[in-house]
Parts: structure tokens; C-alpha cells; sequence
């Protein structure tokens, strides 16, 4: 009977944990949401109440590792593990680690950000394994990411992992939630989408999303109405992919990987859709394009990568903590 590890995805929504057993499987996946306003405590709580739920399930005939890893939405400093910069649950400098470890006294604690573990999970067994090198972002309420090199994640010089989200891409550009103008985030997040499509709306520009009195619109409207020809979720759509196609170009032209995957709930939008993002990076590269360009394709895993991630954190040779 094969070994579970227990891994866990900590959201600014929801929290989700699973057992993962050796093929990346999940057991017993179970989910809560976060309780934001009960602080680092309360949220600490919620997490072990989890852990505890998936062991008495799993029984006592399954084999259980003692370590627990948990992803995270933030920068995760690479000595201390202190969690950074969470801006999506109003934690700066936050040690979650010594709020878990008297809840979960029998167990090891390890923590990531969290789409690291979704590029690992993807690099050992979704759409980026095979390959020595490969780039993979998740788009959706914010845009994280992670970078595979010769094997391993890329942590940088310093540890503090990859953030494509906060790289410039237009100087004093629109405001970013982390506080700095400009970000590729700003620009592509599901944020970027609504705002957008609000300050048109509140101009008056005509659109099947201005239902008075209605249910508000999703992301997934904005996209289906572009599709339908809709004149202002056309323009917010388009700006959209001008600008992911222009941060992916950018992150191509320097990483150079071997394949591009997109994870997140944006991503899953058809050949459409990804056809139009790979016309717009072949532009973006110009000249560079028959050198370096590599097909941009959907992720495997889906809301599962971040959890089963996690669970590889403390087996996984790039991970230091």
C-alpha cells in the first residue's frame, strides 16, 4: 500500500486538502472557505480541523506520511519560511508555521508558495513532465507562476521563487494590488478583466453585461460575450490577450523553456482562445519568434495542482525549507 502525503492549498476563497498518494492521485479531497477576517489563527485552525478530517477518514490501515505541506499565496521567504506578502488575505510578514506546529505537534510543516506546488505538481505529473525545462502560469484572480530549469524549480539567486505577476510591462501603468504600477498582473488578472469592463460600462457604452437589476456578470460572461460579438467585452478581450501575450513573449525571450502551460480558471477557454494568445506572442517576439516560440497550451491537473504540489513539497530536491 502506497505512502499518502497529506498536501494543502491555501486560497484567498477557499482552503483544499487531500491526501496525494505516489501517482499524484487525490483521497478524500475536502474543502472550507477562508475565513479571512479570523486572522492567522482562525485560518490555522480551519487548516488542522482539515488535517484531522482526512486522517480519521483515510483510517487507520492507510499509511500516512508526518509531513504536511501547505501552499501559499505569497513569496515565502527561503530561510525563515515566513509567509511575505499575502495580499488576498492582508498578511505581511506572517508566520504561519508557528501557529500550525502546537495544533499539529505530530507533524513536519512545510511551506510553499502556492504556484510553485502548482508547477511542480504539473512538472511531475501533468503537461510539464518530460521536460527539462518549462514555464507555467495560472491566471486567474491574480497571475502567479512558476519556472521548471533542468529539472528543478527555479527559485532564483535568492530563493524568493518567481513571480511573473510583478514584473513591469507598462511603466506607471495601472495600479497592481501589490502596490506598485504597472505589474503584468494589473493587466491580466480577473481584476483587470472587471474593472475594465466596469469603466465602460460606466461611460455608457452599450453591452449585454449591463443587466439592470440583474445577477452581476462572471468572468466567464465577459468571455462568452466577446465570443458573441459584444462590442465592449470584444475591446476588454482584446486589450486582455494583447497584454498576456506580451508578458508571456517576454518571459519566453528570457527563460527559453521547452513547453508554456497556462493553469487557472482563464485559462480554460478552447483552442479559440489559445490560438489567439500564440498569434499574439509569434507578434510580441517578432524576429525572435523561429528561435525560441513554443506552442502555449492548457495545464492537466487543474484546481488539483496546488494540492498535489504541496504534498511533493517536502520530497521534492528543489525545495529548501
Amino acid at each position: 500500500m502506497s505512502l499518502l502525503r497529506l498536501g494543502v492549498d491555501l486560497g484567498g476563497t477557499n482552503i483544499a486538502a487531500a491526501l496525494v498518494d505516489e501517482n499524484g492521485a487525490l483521497h478524500h479531497r475536502k474543502s472550507v472557505g477562508t475565513r479571512v477576517d479570523a486572522g492567522v489563527f482562525g485560518i490555522a485552525s480551519d487548516i488542522t480541523k482539515l488535517v484531522q478530517e482526512l486522517v480519521a477518514t483515510a483510517g487507520e490501515d492507510r499509511k500516512i506520511s508526518p509531513d504536511i505541506g501547505i501552499g501559499v499565496p505569497s513569496i515565502v521567504h527561503p530561510k525563515t519560511r515566513v509567509v511575505v506578502h499575502a495580499n488576498n488575505l492582508g498578511w505581511i510578514d506572517v508566520d504561519l508555521k508557528k501557529y500550525l506546529l502546537p495544533l499539529l505537534s505530530d507533524y513536519k510543516i512545510h511551506l510553499g508558495n502556492d504556484a510553485d506546488c502548482a508547477t511542480l505538481a504539473e512538472s511531475r505529473f501533468g503537461v510539464l513532465k518530460g521536460y527539462d525545462n518549462g514555464l507555467f502560469l495560472t491566471l486567474g484572480t491574480g497571475l502567479g507562476g512558476g519556472f521548471i530549469y533542468r529539472g528543478e524549480l527555479f527559485t532564483g539567486g535568492l530563493g524568493f521563487s518567481f513571480e511573473p505577476g510583478h514584473n513591469t510591462l507598462v511603466l506607471d501603468g495601472d495600479h497592481c494590488t501589490c502596490g506598485r504600477k504597472g505589474c503584468l498582473e494589473a493587466y491580466v488578472s480577473s481584476g483587470a478583466l472587471r474593472r475594465e469592463v466596469d469603466k465602460r460600462l460606466n461611460a455608457g457604452e452599450p453591452s449585454v453585461l449591463k443587466a439592470e437589476g440583474g445577477d452581476p456578470y462572471t468572468i466567464r460572461d465577459i468571455f462568452d460575450a466577446s465570443d458573441a460579438g459584444d462590442p465592449v467585452a470584444v475591446r476588454v478581450i482584446d486589450r486582455y490577450v494583447y497584454h498576456l501575450a506580451a508578458g508571456l513573449a517576454n518571459y519566453i525571450n528570457i527563460f527559453q523553456p521547452d513547453i508554456v502551460a497556462l493553469g487557472g480558471g482563464i485559462s480554460k477557454r478552447g483552442e479559440a482562445f489559445y490560438r489567439r494568445i500564440n498569434d499574439g506572442v509569434e507578434r510580441a517576439l517578432d524576429w525572435m519568434a523561429p528561435f525560441v516560440k513554443r506552442e502555449v497550451m492548457p495545464a492537466k491537473l487543474g484546481n488539483d495542482a496546488g494540492i498535489i504540489g504541496a504534498a511533493l513539497l517536502a520530497t521534492d530536491p528543489s525545495y529548501q525549507g
